[in-house]
């Protein structure tokens, strides 16, 4: 292990807020990862459905779901940003 991963542990380990921000980060990405396997159901389900009404229903949640991920991708860029310029 070289001298700036081992000093970047220490760091971190002595350093709560950066082991919390770090949880955050992991915890994002799940939530991430959960919607996006979603919105591929929802995509299917709108491939699938014959009834035009039953279409916007799912086009109108997969349009919220797609917001959802993005304001979690701005997030998490963020996030990543700051944690960056803290190092």
């Amino acid at each position: 292990m070289n001298k700036e991963k081992l000093l970047h542990k220490l760091q971190a380990f002595f350093d709560p807020a950066q082991k919390r921000k770090k949880r955050h980060i992991e915890e994002l990405k799940k939530i991430l990862r959960k919607l996006k396997k979603k919105e591929q159901k929802i995509t299917g389900k709108i491939e699938q459905a014959d009834d035009d009404c039953l279409k916007k229903l799912y086009q109108t949640e997969l349009e919220i779901i797609r917001l959802q991920r993005k304001k979690g991708i701005d997030v998490l860029q963020q996030l990543r940003e700051h944690k960056g310029s803290s190092d």
